[in-house]
């Protein structure tokens, strides 16, 4: 898709990847199986092109606490700026440092953009929830 168009145009798009075709995030997890479902909304915010990405997935992980896999519910949603070139996000960049954007390529790849989401919104350390961590009388000291 050409993403700076698909901005302008207010355009949506939604659908489905199996995470086993996920080959960077494939690294990351204790299964491969499951789906990231997702909605890719084009808007212009303050004048500029952006991408809104809402993302929702259940991939498994392993516990850092138990090393034992669990089902990690994800749901992420984010706002991508597509600037025109280099010089433009350098100067978006100066103005605003947390500014999320990257230079809108002549065609950007929806399942790219997808991939790098998860991969940013999964947890640095992955722990089950307290209460269903196989080990919670280990580290809370109780025998």
């Amino acid at each position: 898709m050409d993403p700076i168009r698909f901005a302008r145009e207010a355009a949506s798009y939604a659908g489905e990847i199996a995470l086993a075709e996920m080959d960077r995030l494939r690294d990351e997890l204790a299964g491969d199986q499951g789906k990231v479902v997702y909605r890719l909304t084009g808007a212009l915010v303050g004048g500029r092109p952006a991408l809104r990405l809402l993302i929702d997935a259940n991939p498994t992980l392993i516990c850092q606490r138990c090393l034992t896999p669990y089902v990690h519910s994800l749901h992420s949603e984010g706002v991508i700026f597509l600037a025109r070139n280099d010089a433009e996000l350098e100067r978006w960049e100066r103005l605003d440092p947390l500014l999320d954007a990257i230079v809108a390529e002549e065609r950007t790849d929806v399942r790219t953009l997808v991939e790098d989401e998860l991969l940013l919104s999964l947890p640095v350390v992955p722990l089950h929830e307290e209460d269903d961590c196989p080990r919670r009388d280990d580290y809370l000291g109780e025998h």
